[in-house]
């Protein structure tokens, strides 16, 4: 059996319980709907009390399709509610929707695909089909392309932004990929028009070489630090970073426990990183470090459970900066960290089961709105649970949909989040995807698309 890159490479091989995968009864025209939770430090739920005027926004959505890499604009109402507006090609490609069924949903396995600069004046990604990364200008419904210039490497998966300097992570080609190019990282400076160029000899290969599958790279708040998760080799890579914006020679550390994913700071030194499969191959889990100035990583929590299968994007609570929301794929729930303030991590609730996307689809991506009131999670189509044969939920003749749909929930004060109608409500008609070509959707984003930014 060919190894998986992702989120199911645990299950692959193992039952999965029935309790994580049988997913609740039909829950109506909601994506996620169902009753707010209730959890044990967190007794409040805060009603919305309507909207607050003026409070609109944006989604940005990358499409990452092979024909043409894209990004739709979505225009957010004050409850929360998304309005497709447009969408505007990034003149690259994108990776598309996996060429297998190992690589079903989830083609680029990174956070930071799509990402804004602090001033949403400007968006990055990454055009992972064409080996190129895309910068575009950004007032509010209006999008522009501004630059693209060859990422410096193959398949780029994440891209992070510290002032005028901006890294690409490049996977080096599709997991295992044993024998392809080498998984590297690149820099390039960023002008105040957002045009982007590559730093001359800031190319460097990552220690886990072609095997690295690198899925984020990030500053340290400082900028003096750049960091990079290797999935596969289970390792988290640290780099000082020069005042020419070169990589000085880094240190690789030892993830606690297999399949690190995210890589994002919480103060000024302490890195939080999701893990795909756990310390036991089986639950997702969650692990903070302190970074210290010799580039190493010292273990604060080890490989916390989340009691969910495949742990994998995170974000900040802007409401409570004590709380992180984390996306578990293939369980296509949300669970709750919680930091005290020794900075010590638990997970609320206890089953993990904070938020659950309708039918428990898989989650893939997720941004906050800029006011930190909306969550707005990426959600894979009709439920791979039951067109994955390798799975005890496989029903016989079970097709992938030939799209996505957009999770929303209202995040409360107490931390709990409350179920939205979302975008992309309707499903289509299961069809059949020839590996490789992508049938037109009616209603929801193309499946493959990745990478979220709300403002």
């Amino acid at each position: 059996m060919k190894t998986r890159h992702w989120v199911s490479a645990a299950i692959a091989v193992m039952a999965v319980p029935a309790v994580l995968v049988g997913g609740p009864a039909a829950l109506g025209g909601f994506l996620g709907a169902g009753p707010a939770v209730s959890v044990a430090d967190n007794d409040e739920i805060v009603p919305s009390g309507g909207p607050i005027a003026g409070t609109t926004g944006w989604v940005y959505v990358m499409s990452n399709q092979e024909s043409g890499n894209s990004i739709v604009i979505f225009q957010r109402d004050a409850y929360g509610g998304l309005v497709r507006k447009g969408i505007v090609p990034t003149g690259g490609l994108g990776a598309g929707r996996g060429h297998d069924l190992e690589d079903a949903s989830d083609a680029l396995v990174s956070q930071g695909a799509l990402i804004a600069s602090p001033d949403r004046k400007f968006l990055f990604a990454v055009d992972a089909g064409s080996n190129e990364v895309s910068s575009l200008s950004v007032d509010g419904g209006k999008v522009e392309l501004v630059s693209r210039v060859p990422s410096g490497g193959s398949r780029p998966v994440s891209v992070a932004l510290h002032e005028d300097l901006l890294y690409v992570a490049n996977a080096g080609g599709l997991a295992p990929n044993t024998n392809g190019p080498s998984a590297s990282v690149a820099g390039f400076k960023v002008d105040g028009e957002g045009k982007l160029t590559a730093i001359e000899g800031a190319v460097t290969n990552l220690p886990g070489g072609p095997t690295a599958a690198p899925s984020q790279v990030s500053f340290n708040p400082a900028g003096t630090k750049l960091v990079v998760t290797e999935r596969q080799a289970n390792k988290i890579d640290v780099f000082p970073i020069g005042e020419d914006g070169k990589l000085g020679t880094g240190v690789s550390n030892k993830s606690s426990g297999p399949g690190p994913f995210t890589a994002t700071f919480r103060g000024k030194d302490t890195l939080v990183s999701s893990e795909v499969v756990g310390a036991e191959y089986k639950y997702g889990a969650l692990s903070t470090y302190k970074l210290k100035d010799d580039n190493t990583l010292e273990v604060m929590t080890a490989s916390l459970s989340t009691v969910e299968i495949a742990a994998c994007w995170t974000v900040d609570s802007l409401l409570d900066p004590n709380v992180l929301y984390l996306g578990n794929a293939q369980s296509g729930t949300i669970s709750g960290i919680r930091f005290d303030k020794d900075g010590k991590a638990s997970v609320f609730p206890d089953d993990g089961h904070l938020a659950v996307t309708r039918d428990q689809r898989a989650t893939q991506d997720m941004a906050l709105s800029a006011d930190g009131r909306f969550l707005y999670v990426l959600t894979v189509g009709f439920d791979e649970k039951l067109a994955d044969p390798r799975l005890s939920t496989h029903v016989e003749g079970a097709q992938f949909s030939n799209k996505m749909s957009i999770s929303a929930w209202r995040v409360e004060k107490s931390g709990a989040l409350t179920p939205l109608p979302g975008y992309g409500v309707a499903d289509d008609v299961p069809t059949v995807v020839t590996p490789g070509v992508i049938t037109e959707s009616k209603g929801g984003l193309p499946p493959g698309s990745e990478g979220i930014v709300a403002f």
